[in-house]
């Protein structure tokens, strides 16, 4: 540890401390108090070792802690746990009202992605799906993408966003995922894009949703997989836009999803739609729903048009089918404002299935952890039987 004055590495441990430990201002303030309390108590105690002691110089990284610092360390430790507990229980106080849902304690925070991630392989006899919307490809492959994918091994990925003017070679181990469908924008280049990669070889492939007024414009958002008794939709739903200047196209979007929707479940088969729908369906699923009335993803236009899609093929989302008060659960955390750390998240990724394959999912999650190659989180489901 490094040499420096007891009150100075006390008072940095306190500084470090108010950062992590709490987001709201009246929790900083009482951190602050705390820690001023500890501070007077570490730098009373050096100042009574010190005259026994040798003075202690700046920035000695060579030289070996003398019992009197070993002690003052235990005393810091003591105190920080003091603050760290009075901290967390002003943010379940402060986070319990208001417009904010609450702060899960227990959620990750981590703002890139783990150099390791484990995952379970799926049960004998099922099938791993997973989802992501990776907010463009070049970048999420420079912090993590394969990391994730290889920790995953889904036999199907859904992939979201991807910003690429063409298929990326070698994305996947094609011996892995022999099978690969791209989705580029029309006319935006560098823009959404949508991408699937299988170990299963599908029955037929459709890229697009055919049921919109403009099909040829929507090849960069969705792709369906048909398979012997399922139909996969890989789907990025477009967002309503910064001052709701797309809020009338994503209406008529929602409407023909919809169609789409209920074509495919006509043909007898199941149905699995997956993505990033770009919706918040109820106030649960974001972390502050009231000043969010009229944001993009959140307003009550949208909100209807998604139970509307659900109400009509008597569809389930899966996730909150499986966990109804489960709060502070979100899929999206936006770079900006340290909201990953501050647990300020949005849930739009889904997979939303019909009552008769929602009876096979055994497994409907997030992954939490799997957070700094994008914005968003990868989502699973994990289904018995074959596809």
């Amino acid at each position: 540890m490094t040499r420096a004055s007891a009150g100075s590495s006390t008072t940095r441990r306190a500084a470090s401390l108010r950062s992590n430990t709490t987001s709201d201002k009246d929790a900083t303030t009482v951190v602050k108090t705390t820690t001023t309390t500890t501070t007077t108590t570490a730098e009373t105690k050096s100042a009574a070792s010190s005259s026994s002691k040798r003075k202690q110089t700046d920035l000695d990284d060579n030289e070996e802690e003398d019992e009197s610092s070993d002690n003052l360390e235990t005393v810091v430790e003591v105190k920080k746990a003091k603050v760290v507990e009075t901290a967390v229980k002003l943010v379940k106080k402060t986070s319990a009202g208001g417009s904010k849902g609450p702060m899960r304690l227990d959620a990750p925070t981590n703002t890139a992605m783990p150099d390791k991630l484990s995952y379970p392989a799926a049960p004998e006899g099922c099938i791993k799906i997973a989802s992501w919307n990776v907010s463009g490809l070049n970048a999420s492959l420079k912090k993590g993408f394969k990391t994730y994918i290889k920790a995953e091994d889904a036999d199907v990925i859904c992939i979201q966003e991807h910003k690429v003017n063409q298929p990326l070679l070698n994305l996947v181990d094609p011996k892995v995922y022999p099978f690969s469908w791209w989705g580029f924008e029309q006319d935006k280049k560098g823009y959404a894009g949508v991408a699937m990669f299988s170990k299963v070889k599908p029955l037929s492939v459709v890229a697009g949703l055919p049921t919109h007024p403009s099909p040829s414009d929507t090849k960069g958002r969705v792709v369906t997989l048909e398979f012997p008794t399922t139909y996969i939709v890989g789907c990025y739903v477009p967002n309503a836009g910064q001052g709701l200047v797309r809020l009338k196209p994503r209406m008529v979007w929602d409407v023909a999803m919809k169609e789409w929707l209920a074509q495919l479940k006509d043909k007898g088969k199941q149905v699995i739609w997956t993505g990033d729908l770009n919706v918040c369906h109820m106030p649960i699923d974001l972390r502050n729903p009231t000043t969010n009335t009229r944001s993009a993803g959140f307003t009550q236009e949208e909100r209807d048009g998604f139970s509307a899609i659900l109400k009509a093929g008597d569809f389930v989302d899966t996730f909150r089918e499986r966990n109804p008060d489960a709060e502070g659960y979100y899929t999206y955390y936006s770079y900006r404002f340290q909201c990953r750390i501050k647990g300020i998240g949005w849930r739009l990724d889904y997979f939303v299935t019909d009552k008769k394959m929602n009876e096979r999912v055994k497994e409907s999650v997030i992954r939490e952890d799997a957070y700094g190659a994008s914005d968003h989180v990868p989502i699973v489901l994990v289904v018995e039987g074959d596809l």
